[in-house]
Order: C-alpha cells, then structure tokens, then sequence
C-alpha cells in the first residue's frame, strides 16, 4: 500500500521479507551490488529472535489501547517501554533515532475518555536521499473479541506481536549493517489500531 504526505514522499510497505528488502539501495560507499546488499541484509534476520519478541509482547497480557499504561509487568504501557527499550539498545552507537510519539485521542465510539496513545519509532537516516522515506510498521496494541475490553488476556501473537517482532529485527539488522540504505527507512511500532487506526492516522500526519 502507498501513501503520499504533502511535505514528503513516504512509501508504506507490508511487513515481509520481501516488501523489507524493497527500501534498501545501497550506497556508494558500500561498494557493492544493490542484490548483493540485499541478500547480506537478509542472511542476518534470526528467526529465533523473531520468536523470542513475539513471545515476549504476549508475556505482556494484554496490549489493549485502553489497558494499563505504568503498570510495569501488564498492559500496553509496560509493551511500549519494552519495545523503546529495545529499539534504543539496537540504535546505540549508530545513525539510528528513536522516539516516543505519543498524542492524546479525544473520545470516539471506541475510546470512552481522553486516551494517550504512543507509537515507537526508530528512523534511519538514508545516506543519499534523506527525504525519500520508506515506513515498515506493525502495531503492537491487542484485543479480544470484545474490542472494549481492557483487562482480558490478549496475547495478540499473530494480531500483531509477529509483525512488530519483525519491524524490531529488521530495525536491529539495519542498525548494525556496514551497508546504509540511500532512502530514509523508518521502523514504527504503533498503537492504538484496534480502536480506529489511530496510532498510524498520527503518524501519518506528522
């Protein structure tokens, strides 16, 4: 899926082995074959820490928009910490930012009162054309059946654990790779989907 914004020319990419190959143009000063790079980039995604994300987001309970946001062990507060956590400790010591963007979501027909909603993002800047940005996202909030219910176990494995497990991989792989992509990639965990896209209707206006 694409989308244009009015200021920058950002492309949305489904989160994929494939669609997350699709950003990287490798740079001059890798001094290697784009095809090349790709395949370097991909032979360093584990699996087993794909795994070990998604095991640890459904640790959290539930990830509901409207569930705790300072309970430190439960809730979708205590998932957004861990996965800034996380994105920082990959970005440490390279060109990679990352970021809290967090707003206030006024009341909806599935938000009862004034909720703060936060999306994680971890930007790496591009090395030739910084202001063509290419966004991978997955959102890291849950539900049960019953979209208002806050306090249920909502492990939210497949739904959407598994695909924040592979934006954060492939943020930790980007990080660290002597290759850097020519184009801006941006790696966003978002909240708030299950209550009306939220989280991603922000970020796409900032």
């Amino acid at each position: 899926m694409e989308g244009m914004a009015k200021s920058t020319r950002r492309t949305f990419l489904t989160v994929s082995a494939a669609a997350a190959a699709a950003p990287l143009v490798v740079g001059e000063a890798a001094q290697a074959k784009p095809a090349a790079g790709v395949r370097e980039i991909l032979r360093e995604i584990d699996p087993r820490r794909i795994e070990a994300i998604i095991r640890r987001l459904v640790a959290f309970g539930t990830r509901h928009t409207l569930s705790s946001q300072d309970d430190p062990v439960r809730g979708i507060g205590a998932a957004r910490d861990w996965i800034f956590a996380e994105m920082q400790r990959y970005a440490a010591g390279t060109p990679m930012t990352v970021e809290l963007q967090s707003f206030i979501q006024p009341v909806s027909p599935r938000v009862p009162e004034p909720t703060r909603i936060t999306n994680v993002i971890a930007t790496l800047p591009g090395s030739v054309s910084p202001e063509r940005i290419y966004v991978v996202t997955g959102h890291y909030d849950s539900r049960v059946t019953d979209v208002m219910n806050a306090t249920a176990d909502a492990p939210g494995a497949d739904d959407d654990a598994s695909g924040v497990a592979v934006v954060m991989e492939l943020a930790r792989v980007f990080a660290k790779s002597r290759i850097r992509p020519e184009a801006t990639v941006v790696f966003a965990a978002v909240a708030g989907e299950e209550q009306g896209l939220y989280g991603s209707d922000h970020m796409a206006q900032v």
